[in-house]
């Protein structure tokens, strides 16, 4: 079976860099992530394109590319810290186990005899 490549559709092109800029601008980290898997569909029918782009957009799709790397990265940090945080709370419930729920009491009896 012989596969052709197609030409790239500006659509594609404009709809990738649209949505990765709109990715970028997310304030929220959940946000970000789907604006990123929304592109994945368009990521794959340009790779399945036989063109070639402008140098131009080529620099624009590679800086974002690396902005996009970056946010990655950052949101992997926080969230390996977020992880780390609720890690160390659970190992501190679990350590703690009272063997006395109640305070002692106060004893009523001298034994000076």
């Amino acid at each position: 079976m012989c596969r052709t490549k197609k030409h790239i559709d500006t659509a594609d092109v404009i709809l990738f860099e649209g949505l990765t800029v709109a990715a970028l601008e997310q304030d929220d980290g959940a946000a970000f992530i789907g604006r990123l898997l929304e592109r994945e569909k368009v990521s794959g029918r340009l790779a399945g394109s036989s063109g070639i782009l402008d140098g131009d957009l080529a620099e624009r799709f590679y800086l974002n590319e690396v902005r996009v790397i970056e946010r990655l990265e950052g949101e992997r940090t926080r969230l390996m810290a977020e992880i780390d945080i609720y890690s160390q709370n659970q190992r501190a419930v679990r350590s703690y186990s009272p063997k006395f729920p109640l305070p002692p009491t106060p004893s009523f009896f001298n034994k000076k005899d």
